[in-house]
């Protein structure tokens, strides 16, 4: 049998379990009272250091840093961090942070915008709307919707964001968490903004001490500038006298400070520029305030010197002078230099005259006086005849001799309004405004070429001799542009020079016809080859002793098909002029070793062809590409004689040279055509190791009837047979003709006695025949 309890004893535990029952939640609600106490204390503790932190701490990182610190150590938080707002993207980066689950932080994405779902959190809103934003509850707040996969993780239960103004802007936000919910009171939120306050504060604090030693520093920067700047300064007063120079203004004028302070600056004043410069200059201070230029002044020796100057008015706030400063460097040196550039850009620094540029400026200026006032311009194209020669036979320093004379002649021939340019070589240039009768301007031109056809002095008993072709067109007459009246006027001498030379021609329409006809077939040439135009004719050279054919002259010509047969005379200068002589050179010579390769099959033995070769084609030929075709098709070196003139030995060209050197080593034989028409040298021939001179048809012509032609034809074939080289007599007619030649002892003749240039089927035909074989 049990017992129960005494009645006693129950009615004592039900008493006790009341007792319980009132004194729990009073138990609970003390603690969190005290909970709340100790925390206000913690945040009070922490906002007291902060302050503290505020007058210790020398800059943002360092402040920042302690902030942090502060309030996780003895603000109660389990993290705190601090991040910048970032203008450019808005992003408010994490610059400073503490706590132990500081990885929290570790690729955050928070915004101050509220475009994006990460503007949307307390950071962006307590920056973007510069108030604090406390979370009591991190699990129901839907401002944390995206960041609460993260706050679950790390359990935080609520959280604060305080937004730090500098000078009143939002610049940065502090936030700081707490594992519990409900966890900042009133109070607290008030103490945690005013410490945002705070630091906001001391941000403006670092700002204005920054400032004061930013001013600090340019001060002294200035004060250092003023005494090192290697720019003079002066400074004068109100009634502009000088109040302070420094040191490089001593340097530059000769004058200490001593020397003068108190005076004016006019006492640099060099006497060089006139009232109205000053005037002028007085004016700008008043009106702009400022005044940008180059003063001549001088220095305390006396001596005259440029420099640049920048003089600045500095006034009082009621508008009148306080200070004028100037500032100046000497630029006299630049100015020389400057001079010099523009003399080298406009003038020919070998005659001194005004070269192709200047000219090209004053002929414009010309033609728009010309406009305005009704009056024609003439323009004149020089150009000295056979300058060449005396270049290539006397040296380049006795032609620059001869053109600086020239150069002087022909202004002494014009009026001191005219202006004598140097185009370039020996081309010159007169331009004539305002010439009056037309007679008057063949005066001085006939003047000019009376001048420059008296002989020149050209030191060590070298005397040159040249004359003048002088073209002459006239503005608006003959033309309306520059480019016009320069073709014009040259076209006018060249037909000055085709008539004779030591004369001058006007330009005439004839003249643009005769132009426009030689571009023309310039154009068609260029075509020619193409369209099988161009045909390689061959003329027989005979062998003196045997009477047979040995050799033969390749000769180019073109059936064009308007014009029938043109000219050699006519198309090969427009080869050479338009550049087109290096192919159609090259054409030639493969037509001519081919037909050798030929002949030599037919004939048993080598057919030597003579190829003429351009002076041109020296300057931009490889000659090793015709040895490689040589080879390919199996012609020896003597099956090709290269036909030269003696004028390209004369131009003592390097590449010349080399090529001519490398047909001699390959055994290519070279021969001189026309020789004797020119300024013929045994030097030359010597050095060359020439093959053969041909003979010009001018001697051979007369060679019955003038004794001079007999005599000298005799005199080259003896010469040569002297110096081992063989002689080649062109332009031979008649039976009579060969006879002398053959008593003078030449070796070789072509004419048409025999055959003139056939095309090479006949060629073939007269070999396989026979005839003169």
């Amino acid at each position: 049998m049990k017992m129960g309890l005494a009645p006693v004893m129950v009615a004592e535990v039900a008493e006790n379990k009341l007792t319980c029952a009132l004194e729990f939640p009073i138990l609970t609600q003390r603690k969190a009272a005290e909970k709340k106490i100790h925390f206000l204390s913690q945040i009070y503790s922490a906002q007291s250091l902060t302050n503290q932190a505020l007058i210790e701490c020398k800059d943002e990182a360092m402040l920042f840093n302690r902030i942090c610190q502060i309030v996780v150590e003895f603000g109660g938080m389990e993290l705190a961090w601090i991040g910048v707002n970032e203008e450019e993207t808005g992003r408010i980066n994490p610059v400073a942070a503490f706590g132990e689950k500081i990885d929290y932080l570790d690729n955050i994405v928070i915004s101050s915008r509220q475009d994006v779902p990460e503007g949307l959190g307390p950071s962006g809103i307590a920056f973007r709307e510069r108030r604090s934003v406390f979370v009591q509850d991190f699990k129901t707040d839907p401002k944390l919707a995206n960041w609460r996969q993260r706050i679950t993780k790390f359990g935080w239960g609520s959280s604060g964001t305080v937004p730090i103004l500098r000078t009143d802007q939002s610049y940065a936000v502090l936030a700081f968490y707490h594992t519990e919910k409900q966890i900042f009171t009133d109070e607290v939120i008030d103490l945690l903004n005013e410490m945002a306050r705070n630091i906001g504060r001391s941000l403006d604090r670092f700002d204005l001490e920054a400032a004061k030693i930013k001013f600090h520093e340019s001060m002294q920067l200035a004060a250092t500038i003023y005494q090192s700047s290697v720019e003079a300064i002066m400074v004068t007063d109100e009634n502009n006298l000088i109040i302070d120079v420094n040191p490089a203004f001593s340097k530059l004028t000769g004058y200490a400070q001593e020397d003068v302070l108190g005076k004016n600056p006019r006492i640099l004043k060099s006497g060089k520029h006139d009232k109205e410069f000053y005037q002028e200059m007085w004016q700008s201070l008043l009106n702009d305030g400022h005044w940008y230029g180059e003063i001549w002044d001088r220095r305390k020796n006396g001596e005259l010197h440029v420099k640049q100057t920048n003089i600045s008015v500095i006034r009082n706030p009621d508008g009148s002078i306080y200070r004028h400063i100037a500032q100046f460097f000497d630029i006299t040196d630049r100015k020389q230099k400057e001079e010099l550039i523009w003399k080298q850009a406009n003038f020919d620094t070998l005659t001194k005259l005004p070269n192709r540029h200047m000219f090209h400026n004053r002929l414009e200026e010309e033609i728009l006086k010309s406009q305005r006032a009704g009056l024609p311009v003439a323009l004149l194209f020089i150009d000295l005849d056979r300058f060449k020669e005396i270049n290539d036979t006397l040296g380049h320093d006795k032609g620059d001799i001869l053109l600086v004379e020239a150069a002087h002649r022909i202004k002494m021939c014009v009026r001191i309004t005219d202006m004598v340019a140097r185009l370039g070589g020996d081309e010159f240039t007169v331009i004539l405004p305002e010439f009056g009768e037309r007679l008057h301007l063949e005066r001085i031109v006939q003047d000019i070429i009376n001048e420059l056809v008296k002989p020149f002095d050209l030191g060590n008993v070298n005397v040159g001799y040249i004359s003048a072709s002088v073209g002459i067109t006239i503005y608006p007459n003959d033309a309306e542009d520059i480019a016009s009246l320069l073709k014009q006027a040259d076209q006018a001498m060249y037909s000055a020079k085709e008539e004779g030379r030591n004369r001058f021609n006007y330009f005439t329409p004839s003249m643009q016809m005769e132009a426009k006809e030689k571009l023309g077939l310039t154009n068609d040439l260029r075509h020619a080859l193409a369209r099988n135009e161009l045909h390689v004719y061959y003329q027989p050279i005979l062998d003196m002793h045997t009477g047979r054919i040995t050799k033969a002259e390749a000769l180019l010509r073109w059936k064009h098909p308007t014009r029938g047969m043109v000219s050699p005379v006519v198309f090969i200068p427009l080869a050479e002029e338009s550049g087109l002589i290096h192919e159609i050179g090259n054409w030639v010579f493969q037509q001519a070793v081919a037909q050798v390769a030929k002949w030599h099959r037919l004939c048993g033995y080598i057919i030597q062809i003579s190829v003429n070769k351009s002076p041109v084609q020296f300057e931009y030929h490889d000659e090793k590409v015709w040895q490689t075709q040589m080879k390919e098709l199996g012609v020896p070196g003597n099956g090709i004689t290269v036909e030269i003139t003696e004028g390209l030995l004369l131009k003592e060209s390097t590449k010349a040279k080399e090529q001519l050197l490398e047909f001699r080593n390959s055994g290519i034989e070279v021969s001189i055509d026309d020789f004797g028409t020119g300024f013929s040298s045994l030097s030359y021939l010597k050095q060359f190791d020439i093959d053969y001179l041909k003979i010009d048809r001018s001697f051979v012509k007369d060679l019955e009837k003038s004794k001079d032609d007999k005599a000298l034809t005799e005199a080259i074939i003896v010469m040569a047979h002297k110096l081992g080289i063989k002689t080649i007599a062109e332009g031979v007619e008649t039976e009579a003709q060969r006879d002398l030649l053959k008593s003078f002892g030449c070796d070789y003749v072509q004419g048409f006695l025999y055959s003139p240039a056939i095309p090479a089927a006949e060629f073939e035909t007269m070999i396989i025949d026979g005839v003169m074989c």
